[in-house]
């Protein structure tokens, strides 16, 4: 997979471009490069004896997608006020994340962005870090680190 992976985050005054949305009342974004297609709230089905963190599969042009749940994943809470699915492809594993609000593209740049959080990093491993533009906060997840939780599951 080529793209933004990590590599061009560190270097000085590089930019990058994220899809930023809303999610446990919080502004998070991932790299618009791993990010598919952004569909409207539709039905999913529940996968019996899966993750608590997969809601569920969805049908996508033919194709079965699990669906993960953000605030089931970050924060252990259930969420079924969420409005939109964003479809994301991390490697070759597929799956929709249920958001309540898709904000837009940005572009940050490296300086932005602050990977260095220590104990103010809630989500751990599954965030990359901070970005700060203007007066926003709005926090990076590492999609990589996301699948991985993902494909200890039956959907996978």
């Amino acid at each position: 997979m080529n793209g933004l992976k990590g590599v061009n985050i560190v270097a000085d005054n590089m930019e990058f471009e994220v899809l930023v949305f809303k999610a446990l009342n919080q502004e998070m974004a991932i790299g618009v490069e791993m990010v598919e297609i952004v569909i409207e709230k539709t039905e999913i089905t529940p996968v019996p004896r899966a993750k608590k963190i997969i809601e569920g599969v969805i049908n996508l042009r033919g194709k079965i997608v699990p669906v993960i749940s953000l605030p089931m994943l970050l924060a252990n809470e259930s969420n079924t006020e969420y409005k939109k699915i964003i479809i994301a492809k991390v490697e070759d594993v597929e799956f929709g994340l249920m958001v309540d609000e898709v904000v837009g593209v940005m572009r940050v740049r490296s300086e932005e962005l602050e990977t260095n959080l220590g104990k103010m990093n809630t989500y751990g491993k599954k965030a990359k870090g901070l970005i700060k533009k203007d007066a926003r906060l709005i926090v990076y997840l590492n999609l990589e680190e996301i699948v991985k939780e993902i494909v200890g599951s039956e959907v996978a």
